[in-house]
């Protein structure tokens, strides 16, 4: 057991100490439970790595005796512990702090189900909360993830080809736990598998959505596979046994001498499957850029669909209108570029891999089209705050966002942290070649969108029709543990699939497998 695996069980376990001290408070009001419970809780801990990390148990059956064998696994320990901590990344660790947070959601869901949604702030004036808020940060920046990824495969710009496993992973996972914040949201999401297939509205924009984004999961997904199936062919021939099995199957190969290929050899699947045919369909050029052209018109639909969803909400006046379709897309485009400038910087410096000289022109070139974006998202942001001065319906939500309650958050992150001051930032990093440069800035475009999204979510219902009586809100603490929960699941999956997957740019090659 290395000294990593320790701090993660360590990590993780914070989870059930402060479950359990929280049901004992609420039992008992005393201290004394709560601390007891603390304690069993670690002491098993220290009771693991005394038996099987400091070789309590070798030490004890010894014939050398206590002392000497104690001695000498104290020195192994020590030395062994030394150089683990000289190791980095410490990738296990990562993904037991990550690991907790995704307990802590559970924790949280498990508490809405078995009280009530009340204790993460829904309420009949607000019924769309930060969950929504969340949902449209990480949906619309996989949403730009897909057009980013279209001006490769569709449009034919080859210096951004380099990259399109990893934005299509990308794209892939931001999509799927971004839908997953309004599964969370409706309390019942199972009810939403049944009765969207039984009964589906054709006329509502929110089941235009859903539907459009399940499309593009499935094609994006689909070219993912086309993407690394050559990774994996590779893969089959450069190992044995079970895993050459594997990813043979995974790549529509024949799997060779295994019992799995022998059954496979004389059935209609396998004849289907292995057809010379089929495998010259799925090498040819045109079909991976036809698979690409279906992602990237799903997903430009999915995406005016969302926008829509706001715009035919004529009761709240911030968001009616045809405005937002069209801001949508250009907001996915800057938060794409900098989630997608944040990843790649982020991996390659985690990971001490040195950036080729070709990826890091498109990343400079990505920063400078960043913070074109970033300016023209803010003159839009400046039309729609100017015409609503002029319109008395808008005028109330509008005063709202630019001298009341939620003034500080737009002024200080949408129009400074988001527009104003990353627009220079990426502007001097892309001259001075300066990739930290890039990544504060991509960094700060995404603060400030997130906050820009939460205001934008909650502002426009906070002032509805009736002027008397503005309702409140704040997250409560349930809602920011599932949120920060998602979150930890959409990176742990994006951490081990850039560790397992071919997500590195040309020259370079998956570790981990």
């Amino acid at each position: 057991m290395d000294i990593y695996r320790i701090i993660g069980i360590g990590i993780v376990l914070i989870i059930p100490a402060f479950v359990g001290a929280g049901a004992l408070w609420d039992v008992f009001h005393r201290w004394e439970p709560v601390f007891v419970w603390v304690v069993l809780i670690y002491g098993i801990l220290g009771a693991v790595v005394l038996w099987k990390f400091l070789g309590l148990k070798e030490a004890l059956t010894s014939p050398e005796g206590l002392g000497q064998k104690a001695l000498s696994m104290a020195k192994q320990s020590s030395g062994f512990i030394l150089g683990e901590m000289e190791r980095s990344p410490k990738f296990y660790v990562w993904l037991s702090i990550l690991a907790a947070s995704i307990l802590l959601a559970f924790y949280a869901l498990l508490a809405s189900v078995l009280l009530s949604m009340e204790i993460l702030e829904f309420s009949l004036k607000i019924p769309w909360a930060m969950l929504v808020s969340a949902y449209t940060w990480l949906v619309v920046a996989g949403s730009g993830l897909c057009i980013i990824n279209g001006l490769g495969a569709v449009f034919g710009l080859h210096r951004y080809e380099i990259m399109t496993k990893r934005i299509a992973f990308l794209s892939l996972t931001s999509i799927v736990f971004g839908l997953s914040f309004i599964l969370l949201h409706l309390g019942r999401p199972e009810r939403v598998l049944v009765y969207n297939i039984v009964s589906p509205n054709f006329s509502s924009a929110i089941s235009w959505m859903g539907a459009l984004y399940n499309i593009y999961l499935v094609i994006v997904a689909f070219e993912f596979w086309l993407l690394i199936r050559a990774d994996l062919v590779q893969w089959a021939e450069n190992t044995e046994g079970t895993r050459r099995t594997i990813y043979a199957l995974l790549a529509l190969k024949k799997p060779g001498d295994s019992p799995i290929g022998h059954r496979l050899d004389g059935s209609y699947l396998g004849r289907i499957l292995f057809d010379p045919r089929v495998d010259r369909l799925l090498n040819h050029p045109m079909f991976l850029r036809i698979t690409g052209a279906l992602a990237f018109v799903t997903g430009i639909a999915a995406l005016t669909m969302l926008g829509s969803v706001f715009a035919h909400t004529e009761s709240r006046a911030l968001w009616y209108g045809a405005y937002y379709p069209v801001y949508f897309l250009i907001s996915a485009l800057f938060t794409g570029y900098a989630l997608l400038l944040a990843v790649m910087i982020i991996s390659y410096g985690v990971r001490r891999d040195e950036m080729p000289s070709r990826v890091k022109e498109v990343v400079f070139e990505m920063s400078q089209v960043l913070a074109f974006l970033l300016a023209v998202g803010f003159a839009l942001t400046a039309y729609r705050l100017s015409a609503g001065l002029f319109d008395p319906q808008r005028q109330g939500p509008v005063m709202l966002i630019l001298r009341g309650a939620f003034s500080p958050a737009f002024w200080g992150f949408e129009v400074a942290l988001m527009s104003v001051i990353p627009g220079p930032v990426l502007l001097w990093a892309a001259m001075k070649k300066m990739l930290n440069g890039v990544l504060a800035g991509a960094l700060m475009v995404l603060a400030g969108a997130f906050v820009m999204r939460y205001d934008f979510v909650v502002a426009g219902q906070v002032f509805p029709n009736v002027r008397e009586g503005l309702p409140s809100y704040l997250p409560t603490t349930m809602e920011c543990f599932i949120i920060l929960g998602v979150f930890s699941a959409f990176l742990m999956v994006y951490s081990i699939g850039e560790k397992v997957l071919p997500l590195k740019e040309k020259g370079f090659m998956p570790t981990g497998r």
